[in-house]
């Protein structure tokens, strides 16, 4: 039996809370962690929201990256790779270590919100345990038990996207033409359409890699799977 847990995770120094703080209108998703020459952290983030320039000055006097780059630039949302200063709050690496996945990290309440897949509740008393000890709030928001056949352990889908995919569905979000807006289902969800189309957008990701694509029984090296804060 696995568990998914979703935290909020708080502290001054976690990687881009400066940024965070000042521009809680946008939403940051951590996208991949690479280690890069002699041993320093590359991040690459995904941006969304309406005031980029805002963003870009605030991202840019951050004291916990740096050697910031726009990478991608889009319509709707903007890629970033930075490099970060210190690695000493970089805790998801440790939840790596202690064999807890990834699942994803975004930006909320003035920190990060993470959720995790756990082998057993063990796995997140030592990793709070750890965050108490880094002086790092690390909150429970969710906790969820996933049973054998369960559709999200089926299709790999946390409980937030299987929630933001099957409100679209019933709201006719992916009916041509739409039946409601992104807005109309990030009004069903209880949270900012960002948030809804960042749900959305990782959930259908998730979806078309489990049941689209061949997946060869091979170990999963993934950068994905080692990234953290």
């Amino acid at each position: 039996m696995r568990f998914i847990v979703e935290l909020q995770l708080q502290h001054p120094e976690l990687v881009l809370t400066p940024t965070i703080e000042r521009c809680p209108e946008m939403t940051i998703e951590l996208e991949s962690q690479l280690i890069g020459t002699e041993g320093s952290y590359v991040l690459l983030f995904h941006i969304q929201g309406k005031n980029f320039e805002a963003f870009e000055t605030a991202l840019g006097e951050d004291p916990t990256v740096s050697d910031v780059t726009l990478v991608i630039t889009t319509s709707t949302y903007r890629i970033y790779r930075t490099h970060l200063v210190s690695t000493e709050y970089l805790v998801l690496t440790t939840a790596v270590e202690m064999g807890i996945r990834l699942i994803e990290a975004v930006s909320g309440e003035g920190g990060w919100r993470v959720v995790l897949e756990l082998p057993n509740m063990e796995a997140l008393k030592q990793f709070r345990s750890y965050c108490t000890e880094k002086g790092i709030s690390a909150t429970i928001r969710k906790l969820h038990r996933i049973e054998e056949g369960s559709v999200q352990l089926e299709f790999g889908l946390t409980p937030s996207q299987h929630e933001a995919i099957t409100a679209a569905y019933d709201a006719g979000y992916f009916n041509q033409p739409r039946d409601t807006s992104l807005q109309g289902v990030a009004d069903r969800l209880g949270v900012s359409s960002s948030s809804a189309g960042g749900r959305l957008r990782r959930g259908l990701r998730t979806l078309v890699g489990e049941t689209l694509y061949d997946h060869p029984d091979t170990e999963d090296i993934s950068v994905r799977s080692d990234s953290g804060l």
